[in-house]
């Protein structure tokens, strides 16, 4: 099954998934930088790059293009050629990760065959997704689309504090953005969801951030039911052995990710750009019909936040909702 349209089924049957449907602002481009994107100007130099192939952003837009952050930064660098990649990166001052230096915590499986970027700081490494695009070869040319984004950050031990700083960050970054908030989940390996105390962060949708999550607690030695912010939970179960926390948020055309994983090195942070469009299309299919399922999508998703809030009140245990822009420490 397509996953994203899995994503999307899930969403519509779950009765605790909700997003906050935010009304994009109208933002002129005298008022706000530009992005990366905006700067090339969506110019892409390969006679095989355009309308009725796959190019930057096509066919859709995304909701928010003059958002600059982190993300934006990443999914600037995708839905163009494999040619004009190289040469963006190259421009931006990336260069390329010596073999020797390619470590465990940022390439899991040992591929010799991936190619890893400095970024022009060298305050992370970016390793780029390159994907034929078979649905747009024209006569014996096969041309390649940079597909995914993918960037690691490793942060010592000791700095637990500025890890969950970077995760909230994160969740700041994909609210400006407008985006769905799939999934927010934490996990450790002792995590066990049938032995209390329950120590996970686990929700769904921006509502369900908001009401935090359902955590089972032992109180006089019986089992209590509470609500608890996710924020807690994470601070509370950050640095136990194997910690895992992930964050997944969509958009039409794209998809977004962050997974933070404590290992021997040190936490490692994976901040991931999907360009979603490209990358689950099905043979046979065009972008361009896929772009409008999406669209939909997106809409039944956002519909579902108004009936999330609704379907909390009568619940058994309805959770106190609190303010989304006090839990994301915006002021």
């Amino acid at each position: 099954m397509n996953p994203k349209r899995f994503f999307f089924s899930f969403f519509i049957f779950c009765i605790i998934i909700s997003v906050v449907a935010q009304k994009s602002n109208t933002v002129k481009s005298g008022t706000v930088a530009l992005s990366t994107a905006e700067k090339m100007g969506y110019k892409r130099t390969n006679q095989y790059w355009g309308p009725g192939t796959y190019y930057c952003f096509a066919p859709g837009t995304p909701k928010v293009k003059m958002v600059n952050n982190r993300l934006t930064a990443l999914r600037d660098l995708t839905g163009i050629s494999r040619e004009d990649f190289f040469t963006e990166i190259n421009k931006q001052g990336f260069t390329e990760v010596p073999t020797k230096e390619v470590k465990k915590w940022f390439n899991e499986n040992g591929s010799k065959d991936k190619k890893f970027y400095y970024s022009p700081d060298k305050s992370y490494i970016l390793k780029p997704e390159i994907k034929d695009m078979y649905n747009s070869a024209k006569g014996n040319y096969m041309p390649y689309a940079a597909s995914t984004m993918e960037s690691y950050i490793l942060v010592p031990v000791q700095d637990s504090l500025k890890v969950i700083e970077m995760a909230w960050q994160f969740l700041r970054d994909i609210n400006d953005l407008k985006l769905v908030l799939s999934s927010f989940g934490s996990t450790f390996k002792k995590a066990n969801p049938k032995i209390y105390p329950i120590d996970q962060a686990g929700s769904t949708g921006w509502s369900s951030m908001r009401a935090g999550t359902f955590v089972l607690l032992t109180e006089n030695g019986k089992p209590k039911g509470y609500w608890q912010r996710n924020e807690d939970i994470i601070r509370r179960t950050i640095g136990k052995p194997e910690f895992k926390l992930i964050i997944q948020a969509a958009e039409t055309d794209f998809w977004y990710g962050l997974r933070v994983q404590l290992q021997k090195e040190g936490y490692v942070l994976t901040y991931t750009v999907i360009a979603g469009t490209m990358k689950d299309l099905e043979p046979g299919s065009n972008w361009t019909q896929k772009h409008k399922e999406d669209a939909e999508n997106m809409k039944t998703g956002e519909a579902m936040d108004k009936q999330a809030i609704e379907l909390y009140k009568k619940a058994p245990l309805p959770p106190v909702l609190e303010d989304l822009n006090k839990l994301l420490h915006i002021k």
